[in-house]
């Protein structure tokens, strides 16, 4: 990067390193201590720090020779954390593509996406969703499906710190039709009927009625047993007819969450009721076809969650290293012996 004047304002402080200080290793030791530096923060409405207590923080300082070792280990990490979160977002953008043109365009018996409408218009009809394949139908969630419910009310009473998983609107995500495990909870519900109701079975599709409106799930195999909260439609497909996780996909997709954003009046508390999911309606290709889509769009997800477990394997790879160089906790005379 080349060297350009600047000036700074009363808000910024310039620190200037003795000779012989690694700036990149007093930088990282900055952030390190960022904790502490806030903690000394004053003010009522906007906090500052004065400077005098910023240079009175005692901090662990590296051997001068250790200095842009440490540094360069944690740029290394830096820049592998900046690459993994440059291919996540490239993978996203494809994402975006194959949405579009997966369930607009779909996939010909040559495995290949059919040609643009603009190119091939023989090719394509006009429906409620817009132009689809010829091949394609359009239906309603209710024609194709077996069951459609929502959770019972006043769960909390069997709360519980282990049994079967409570899916919650915060374990759907908008960014695939997975869950999300970070919060979970559990449940031991009754073993009545009205208990027993919403116990999930795997290729459920799940719909938030509340609140954030439209966010989709596909239940996994192997998920065990689990039930879901009022807040929570639950669509049970028939699988002979259907691909769950196609359905999903095209449910999460642009085009039916623009229909589903319209059916919530702005004027009324946002929600959706079961005659609407029931009514929601969805492409159906030939079933080969909706296998085909949907697993291309499952590897998509796949790529772009283990990027995601990636970088914050790195991240807590990185935060480990700083704790350990930093403090000292671990030398870094055998890196340097090298």
């Amino acid at each position: 990067m080349p060297v350009v004047d600047m000036a700074i304002n009363q808000d910024v402080k310039a620190l200037f390193p003795v000779s012989g200080a690694s700036a990149s290793y007093l930088m990282k030791l900055l952030q390190h201590v960022q904790p502490k530096v806030e903690a000394q923060a004053v003010g009522s409405t906007v906090k500052g720090i004065r400077v005098q207590d910023l240079l009175s923080l005692p901090v662990p300082l590296a051997p001068q020779d250790a200095q842009p070792v440490i540094a360069e280990i944690l740029d290394t990490l830096d820049t592998a954390i900046r690459e993994t979160e440059a291919i996540i977002e490239k993978l996203k953008a494809v994402k975006q593509g194959l949405l579009h043109d997966l369930l607009t365009r779909g996939i010909d018996a040559g495995g290949e996406l059919r040609p643009l409408q603009s190119e091939a218009p023989h090719l394509y009809k006009q429906s409620p969703l817009g132009w689809i394949p010829k091949e394609w139908d359009v239906v309603t969630l209710e024609s194709v499906c077996k069951t459609v419910t929502s959770g019972s009310r006043d769960w909390a009473r069997f709360y519980a710190d282990s049994g079967a998983l409570f899916v919650r609107i915060g374990n759907l995500t908008r960014e695939h039709i997975n869950f999300r495990y970070e919060s979970t909870m559990y449940v031991r519900p009754p073993r009545n009927a009205d208990g027993q109701r919403t116990r999930l079975e795997s290729g459920d599709i799940l719909i938030s009625i509340t609140a954030d409106l439209g966010i989709v799930g596909v239940v996994p195999d192997g998920l065990g047993e689990a039930y879901i909260n009022q807040h929570i439609a639950l669509v049970r497909p028939d699988l002979d007819a259907v691909n769950s996780r196609f359905v999903g996909h095209y449910l999460a997709g642009p085009i039916a969450q623009n229909y589903i954003s319209k059916l919530n009046d702005a004027g009324a508390k946002a929600g959706l009721n079961l005659p609407t999911i029931r009514g929601l309606v969805t492409a159906k290709p030939l079933r080969t076809e909706q296998d085909l889509i949907a697993t291309r769009l499952d590897e998509i997800d796949n790529r772009i969650q283990n990027a995601t477990t990636e970088s914050a394997k790195l991240r807590e790879l990185k935060a480990g290293l700083m704790d350990d160089l930093l403090t000292g906790r671990v030398r870094v005379t055998p890196l340097l012996d090298n």
